[in-house]
């Protein structure tokens, strides 16, 4: 009987494939991969990023040579969609444990390797060497492992930042020539959980077009009494189809027969994080939201863009509006990345109270979680089922109970470094074993 490594004794729960042809390699594909086929041989992968900010990949393949011994090639390359093209070196004559040499004489270039995956769990490795003990061929791989407390999609949120701030976007489509009488607009949204793209018309014929993004088709838009709408999210949901592209700056156009019949034009999704001022420009209806959001009184100046005496009123406004002020503390893109909510009484002790804050900036992110009204000691705060830190609750000079946790990253002093992600956490403040204090934080 075979005994494969790596697999003796292991028993691994393998992440829900995507559909097949329909995944991009991210991040969450770093990990083990197995030769079901061959006897104790696979690839380690590592799926990382560059200084110039390009994805690239590395692939150590474990197997053997010509000796029935163990060898190691190395692959080294860029991603892009669901393959993976590498080039292959090998290292040879270096002893155990053998001091380092300057520069690699030692390792050479052997030949190529391309990984396409299927799925999360699936793909296949195609290869060509011109060292004849290598040659060239094919094999299927499997997933053994993944990185801790990761869940592949295979869809593009995958390799969304946690810190990302939520955007929301939203661009007009336009006839693509005279004749074309329908509308439409195409939305994106970012989240640190998923990622959502969406293409919608409205007054187009009836029938069956296609959807273009960056001149790559990316899907069907089926219009049935004038109007039409197609989905697309990662993780993917019922209903969407899974989004393993990237809108952001790209040209979008819905194409028939004849050709382009809607098109954003100029217009594209940005991909700054400063989303609010792109699609207050884009949508007459996304202005209003915007502004309504700023100050109902300032609504009709913040939208008029026709003259700068008009803007400068509404920044004189919005700095000297006491009710918005104290409503918003700053402005509504400052307010982007702020949550703030109150924590629940489990009733160990009655008058206890507290609150969560997480506050993401360019510069730095803050969560702080702080109680009152508890008898004097420490606390135990859980984010997630995790103990991250203590509370220390001590009584003021006006006999108030009072303590608070702060976390920081960058950390700086009298703060503990954040290395966790609140959002979408539940939120525990503890007694021992007993919580007192506890809520769902939001996402956003």
């Amino acid at each position: 009987m075979k005994i494969r490594l790596f697999t003796i004794a292991l028993a691994f729960s393998l992440s829900a494939s995507a559909a097949a042809e329909d995944v991009v390699v991210t991040r969450h594909f770093s990990g083990h991969w197995n030769q079901p086929e061959q006897e104790s041989q696979g690839l380690i992968l590592q799926v990382v990023n560059q200084d110039d900010g390009s994805k690239n990949a590395v692939a150590y393949w474990f197997t053997y040579a010509d000796d029935r011994e163990s060898s190691w090639l190395l692959g080294v390359g860029p991603v892009e969609a669901n393959h993976i093209q590498l080039d292959l070196f090998r290292a040879s004559d270096v002893g155990f444990l053998e001091d380092d040499h300057p520069g690699n004489a030692n390792v050479v270039q052997v030949g190529s390797m391309e990984i396409e995956f299927s799925s999360c769990d699936d793909g296949t490795v195609t290869f060509s060497s011109t060292d004849s003990a290598i040659g060239s061929g094919d094999f299927p791989i499997s997933r053994i492992t993944s990185i801790f407390n990761t869940e592949c999609s295979g869809g593009i949120s995958d390799d969304t930042p946690s810190d990302v701030l939520p955007t929301d976007q939203r661009i007009s489509l336009v006839p693509a020539s005279q004749g074309v009488s329908g509308s439409g607009h195409a939305d994106f949204k970012e989240q640190p959980d998923r990622t959502e793209f969406s293409v919608e018309s409205e007054n187009l014929a009836d029938g069956r077009y296609r959807i273009l993004v960056g001149g790559a088709d990316r899907g069907e838009l089926v219009v049935s009494a004038g109007h039409g709408q197609t989905e697309f999210r990662s993780p993917a949901e019922s209903g969407k189809t899974l989004l393993t592209f990237d809108p952001r700056g790209q040209a979008i156009e819905v194409s028939g027969k004849q050709g382009a019949v809607l098109t954003s034009g100029d217009d594209e999704l940005s991909d700054d994080d400063a989303t609010d001022e792109d699609t207050d420009e884009d949508t007459d209806e996304d202005t209003d939201e915007d502004t309504d959001e700023d100050t109902d009184e300032d609504t009709d100046e913040d939208t008029d863009e026709d003259t700068d005496e008009d803007t400068d009123e509404d920044t004189d406004d919005d700095a000297t509006d006491d009710d918005a002020t104290d409503d918003d503390n700053t402005d509504s893109d400052n307010n982007a990345g702020e949550i703030e909510v109150d924590l629940t009484n489990a009733g160990v002790f009655p008058e206890a109270s507290g609150d969560a804050k997480f506050e993401a900036r360019d510069d730095r992110t803050e969560f702080s979680v702080e109680i009152e009204d508890v008898p004097a000691g420490n606390y135990d705060l859980k984010v997630g089922g995790t103990s991250v830190g203590d509370i220390h609750a001590t009584m003021d000079q006006d006999g108030k109970v009072h303590g608070e946790a702060e976390f920081r990253d960058p950390v700086e002093p009298g703060k503990t470094l954040l290395d966790f992600d609140p959002r979408g956490q539940t939120i525990e403040v503890l007694d021992g074993a007993t919580v007192i204090l506890d809520a769902a934080f939001p996402l956003s």
